[in-house]
């Protein structure tokens, strides 16, 4: 067997269905194995969005992802991706080739140290000297990319590694990895639910973490026996709960500096939840963190109780300590978290609804909204348009909300089609800015040659919106520079790739193209010229 047959079998082993990947010279072993063992290849027309569709089917599946990139240009092509999956928990397998080592130090094409770019943005990253290697290193990999918190892994071949044969074929390894939840402190767990129970105000914050250890029925059954409200706290979290259950809250409806205790769930203390601090935390709220990752624990603000431990095991023992319990009264307190929601949502009525034209964006996002069925997956990306998209659009299943990690922008087109490779009949779209629709656009002929019916939606105020809005500010209308890109007809570039465009300018237009738009069975583009002056800053 060639070293290309010993890692499509490894990957075959894994369970593995789809490599996201573009040819090249380094990796035509990988490829030719992917034949005989029925893995199909999902071809892009750039490495980033290879990476992207591989991060977006490990969080739209719960499974890893794979990308398969050449040498040199191709693996730095991938490295925002990787990035961005870092920064998200994204379990994904970066293959990477690698110029042949019998060529090393003596200027091979494309040669470059692939492991010193990939190490400060991977979970590991190492190289395969051997081709008898190259089953247990790929168990290896899957491992340290699924157990403990999550990530991307970095494996790079070399050409004269991947294309060599080894008789017998080395045994491919068993039980590589183990199964089941890491449980928390028993004692600690126990003075959670204390804390829990003697809270008049308390809120939870659910990151990440939930949808990558699958604890939202966990969750659910903890928030109802307690009537703790629940914020998403983070995109991945989005699903994991019903978003139409009375529970359930995002972070702009709900006063979370007035909780007296907050129990934080899965997710980083970071810019986005204020470090811990105000205004997202009130000073003297104290905080119980549950997190995998025990140097999470305490990272930004002091916690009364900090627990090890994945969320599902976790959840698990506070249920149990709860057994026996008297349930608390909150209604005062509930009733207030509801008051907060109807007073954000009577806030955004009039926009919701706006006649005007330009379209207001919360008009286009409220229609999106009201077309799509519930087992949608949604990918928003860009600036402006994905914070009016997280205010109004709303998700019902774990891995079905696909937002972007360390706002990189250009992931929902790719995001978006692996989501309709793992569920082909469910309604699978993207929400974008125009900005943001131009670094992955030619992935519409992907989606062209391998019939994935996306409909991306464009929320088009012909900039860079957010930031131009920051400019001008700052620094006034006359200084905006370098932001504007004018109206331009991306749906005209569609129909050209050979997908299916529409273009909207009145309000009452944008449900009858996005019915024309789902119903064409093509990639399609629905192009939706908006008000320009409307900055997200006001949500």
């Amino acid at each position: 067997m060639s070293g290309g047959d010993l890692l499509v079998s490894a990957l075959a082993t894994e369970g593995v269905k789809y490599i996201f990947s573009l040819s090249g010279a380094e990796t035509h072993s990988i490829f030719d194995a992917c034949l005989d063992r029925g893995i199909e290849i999902m071809d892009s027309r750039h490495e980033q969005a290879a990476v992207h569709m591989a991060d977006g089917w490990a969080r739209a599946t719960g499974q890893p992802g794979v990308a398969v990139l050449a040498a040199g240009p191709g693996v730095t092509n991938g490295i925002t991706a990787v990035a961005a999956a870092l920064q998200a928990h994204s379990p994904i397998l970066v293959i990477g080739g690698r110029s042949p080592l019998a060529q090393a130090e003596r200027g091979a094409a494309r040669e470059l140290d692939q492991i010193a770019l990939m190490r400060p943005i991977t979970k590991w990253a190492q190289t395969i000297y051997d081709t008898s290697r190259i089953p247990d290193m790929m168990a290896t990999a899957f491992r340290h990319a699924l157990t403990g918190r999550p990530g991307p892994v970095f494996l790079d071949i070399p050409r004269d590694v991947l294309e060599a044969e080894v008789s017998p074929p080395p045994p491919a390894p068993q039980g590589s990895r183990p199964h089941g939840g890491v449980h928390g402190d028993p004692a600690s767990v126990r003075a959670a639910v204390e804390l829990m129970a003697k809270a008049r105000r308390p809120v939870i914050l659910a990151g990440t973490g939930l949808r990558l250890s699958g604890a939202g029925h966990q969750l659910l059954h903890l928030a109802e026996e307690t009537e703790v409200p629940v914020v998403l706290a983070k995109g991945g979290a989005r699903g994991c709960l019903p978003e139409d259950h009375p529970l359930c809250f995002l972070r702009r409806q709900l006063p979370t500096q007035e909780a007296d205790l907050v129990l934080v769930l899965g997710t980083r203390l970071d810019a986005a939840l204020s470090f811990g601090g105000p205004p997202t935390f009130g000073e003297k709220a104290k905080v119980i963190q549950v997190d995998i990752e025990p140097r999470e624990i305490g990272r930004n603000r002091p916690v009364a109780v900090g627990i090890a431990g994945d969320l599902k095991a976790v959840l698990g023992q506070m249920l149990q300590e709860l057994k026996g319990l008297p349930k608390p009264k909150r209604g005062s307190w509930l009733e207030t978290c509801h008051a907060s929601r109807r007073a954000w949502q009577q806030r955004l009525e009039p926009d919701l609804n706006s006649a005007q034209v330009p379209i207001h964006p919360l008009r286009l996002c409220r229609e999106l909204r009201d077309f799509l069925q519930p087992d949608a997956t949604i990918a928003p990306d860009g600036g402006d348009t994905s914070v009016f998209g997280s205010s109004v659009l709303r998700a019902f299943h774990p891995g079905h909300w696909l937002d972007n990690g360390l706002w990189t922008l250009g992931t929902g087109i790719p995001f978006a089609m692996a989501a309709k490779l793992a569920r082909p009949d469910q309604q699978a779209v993207v929400l974008t800015g125009d900005g943001s629709f131009g670094f992955n656009a030619m992935e519409f002929h992907t989606m062209v040659r391998r019939k994935l019916p996306v409909v991306v939606v464009i929320n088009n105020d012909g900039a860079w919106g957010m930031i131009k809005h920051i400019q001008t500010g700052r620094y006034g209308a006359a200084r905006v520079v370098a932001t504007e890109l004018g109206l331009t007809r991306y749906d005209k570039m569609v129909e050209a790739l050979g997908g299916h465009g529409e273009y909207v300018e009145q309000p009452q237009d944008i449900r009858p193209a996005l019915e024309r738009a789902f119903a064409s069975g093509l990639p399609a583009c629905v192009n939706v010229k908006v008000d320009d002056s409307v900055s997200s800053s006001y949500l």
